[in-house]
């Protein structure tokens, strides 16, 4: 039967989470002006760049409203030019004892409002060229718009700046999480031990495959929710497939710590009956024997042995379910490789199963001695 021989490795300990995927920008696309929506430029879930035409609202009031603006900033500008050059003419009459001082400050107050109502005139037409501007709606970023809030023909922005769509950018996106006080500990000792570098993420999807780009760190919580334990963290996934979407689920995985030097077996050749952790051993005469075990953690199919396996001992990964105690089995060593799994023996080392008495292995236990 096949057999594994325990090794010692450095088995990394990694911690996964459930975290919310989000959009890494969303905007809002709201009506700045009440006006009927005229036109719409897009279509719905589509992608977007910055600077693309959306909507339009009726412009036609707001040309009015500039018309008028400009009329009243031409009007004030002839008046205050005439006063400047009232002011400018009695200024020398003053100066040369003509009029009285009375008569100059009347000239020269009049001059001010003037050029104060022109002040106010200019900002009335740049407010108006605003408001005008506001009629045609931009795309403020690259990405996805959604569906239209508001069909073509109604009245917005009345009173409220009315949603009209919302956009999203696809790459990349956020995956938001929380982690124990404890597990943030542990991740922060191993990157301290490990020196500078990111510390390896991943993502399991919902069909439980595992998404093909690395993650990286982007926020950590400054503070611990006291209500909870646990530390908010945010990373960062590539998307450039588009196959993340917002507001999907995935699990993240993150290396917390690393196990030096420790005693790995197979997942698959632990036993767990009633909570009693065990393997099989198999003695160089081939006799098996029951061992139980303390574990630590786990990464992908080894487990690390904490106590009662020691590294070279050799133990059974298949067929564990056909095996009692005290049996003697013709053992075949294969290489455990990294994902706990053996490849099939090479050469002339067949699998082949000794006989089982009748007396469910005392025999070939006497036999042994």
């Amino acid at each position: 039967m096949k057999v594994v021989k325990a090794e010692v490795r450095d088995v990394p300990t990694w911690g996964e989470w459930v975290g919310q995927i989000s959009a890494h920008e969303t905007v809002d696309v709201r009506a700045r002006v009440a006006g009927f929506l005229i036109e719409r430029k897009f279509d719905e879930g589509r992608a977007v760049k910055k600077g693309d035409l959306l909507f339009v609202i009726d412009p036609k009031p707001f040309k009015e409203e500039l018309k008028q603006a400009q009329s009243g900033l031409e009007y004030n500008q002839a008046l205050y030019d005439k006063a400047s050059k009232d002011l400018k003419r009695f200024k020398k009459l003053f100066n040369e004892g003509v009029v009285s001082r009375d008569e100059f400050e009347s000239y020269q107050t009049q001059a001010a409002t003037y050029q104060a109502q022109l002040a106010d005139n200019k900002a009335k037409v740049e407010n108006a060229r605003i408001q005008l501007g506001y009629t045609k709606i931009y795309s403020p970023i690259n990405g996805v718009i959604g569906r239209v809030q508001v069909d073509v023909g109604n009245l917005v922005g009345q009173g409220e700046n009315t949603l009209l769509a919302t956009i999203s950018t696809t790459d990349p996106v956020y995956v938001s999480f929380s982690v124990s006080e404890s597990d943030y500990i542990r991740a922060m000792r191993d990157k301290k031990a490990r020196g500078a570098g990111e510390m390896p993420i991943r993502m399991i999807l919902a069909d439980g495959g595992e998404y093909n780009q690395p993650g990286r760190f982007d926020m950590v919580d400054p503070t611990i929710d006291p209500k909870t334990g646990t530390l908010g963290i945010r990373v960062l996934f590539p998307n450039p497939d588009n196959m993340l979407k917002p507001g999907q689920y995935a699990k993240v995985r993150v290396r917390v710590s690393n196990h030096s030097d420790a005693v790995v077996v197979p997942v698959q050749a632990i036993m767990d009956v009633q909570g009693m952790k065990s393997v099989f051993l198999v003695d160089p005469d081939g006799t098996i024997r029951n061992q139980p075990v303390k574990l630590g953690s786990e990464s992908m199919n080894l487990a690390v042995v904490a106590e009662g396996v020691k590294a070279g001992e050799m133990l059974l990964s298949e067929g564990i379910n056909r095996v009692k105690p005290g049996m003697k089995i013709k053992p075949v060593v294969v290489p455990m490789v990294s994902d706990g799994t053996q490849p099939a023996p090479s050469g002339d080392a067949g699998v082949e199963e000794a006989p089982v008495p009748s007396d469910g292995g005392k025999a070939a236990g006497a036999g042994a001695e």
